[in-house]
């Protein structure tokens, strides 16, 4: 076969679905394909392109689309730029990083549908990590402003958010304490002796096994508890209910949640 068709398996991963769905496609005749001697489906990438075209939606329009096309340009004072007008329209910056999530989320579509590239998706990711920094750095922060530590579970490197959020801390005014992957369990205690952080912020994505967050987050408990500092869960990572921290679920929710932590006693 030459290399325009695909394998069935190629032909599930651009088009989103399973394929066990392409399997069902060619068998009521919606995706026409040809078999090999061996008996493998083949899929002509025409097919693929003509499903592409009937699934995508309608152009996008508004914020989201404005975001889109500045994040796959990977121009970091561009995007600074959009997220600086972005936040004196709307007046909080967690309204902010809820739309910027849209755009990342709708970006990550894209891919899955073959309309864009892992490397732009990778370039955008960098871009606005960079952008963020910035304005973060160009936020006023009292010298005795709170401290809340950043950072994931030890070995999840998907910090994006984590950089999101540090948004919404400077502007709840803690000041933050970056330190994105989370150093291993055993030093917990360490970081909040000598950091002395007020507030732990820990996130972690979906893709952490339930077996390594149980583990990482008990040891965060743990020093949280003995240092006495207050701890908060985000992310899309499968937390366990806590006694002591507090789970957000949404940007909105963490910045409600740091202005609380501000003005109520500990314990």
């Amino acid at each position: 076969m030459n290399g325009n068709m695909v394998g069935a398996g190629e032909a599930a991963r651009r088009l989103g679905v399973s394929p066990a769905t392409i399997q069902r496609w060619v068998d009521v005749g919606l995706l026409s394909a040809v078999r090999t001697h061996g008996g493998h489906r083949r899929i002509p990438l025409s097919e693929i392109r003509r499903m592409l075209a009937a699934m995508r939606p309608a152009p996008l329009i508004g914020p989201l689309a404005t975001w889109i096309e500045a994040l796959l340009e990977a121009d970091a004072a561009k995007i600074g730029a959009l997220m600086l007008a972005a936040r004196r329209r709307s007046g909080s910056w967690s309204l902010v990083v809820e739309e910027i999530a849209s755009a990342i989320a709708e970006i990550g579509r894209l891919w899955e549908m073959g309309a864009c590239h892992i490397f732009e998706e990778h370039a955008a990711s960098e871009a606005l990590r960079r952008a963020a920094a910035r304005c973060v750095s160009e936020m006023p922060c009292a010298a005795d402003a709170p401290r809340a530590a950043l950072l994931t579970v030890a070995g999840d490197r998907h910090t994006l958010g984590l950089s999101l959020a540090e948004l919404i801390v400077a502007e709840a005014a803690w000041k933050p304490l970056w330190l994105g992957d989370g150093p291993p369990a055993e030093e917990l205690d360490v970081l909040v002796e000598r950091r002395k952080p007020d507030l732990l912020v820990a996130a972690a994505s979906a893709a952490t096994s339930i077996k390594v967050m149980s583990a990482y987050q008990s040891a965060l408990e743990q020093a949280a508890a003995r240092g006495k500092v207050r701890l908060v869960f985000a992310g899309g990572g499968g937390w366990i209910h806590s006694e002591i921290g507090v789970r957000v679920c949404s940007f909105h929710e963490l910045g409600t949640t740091l202005a609380q932590c501000r003005t109520a006693p500990l314990g």
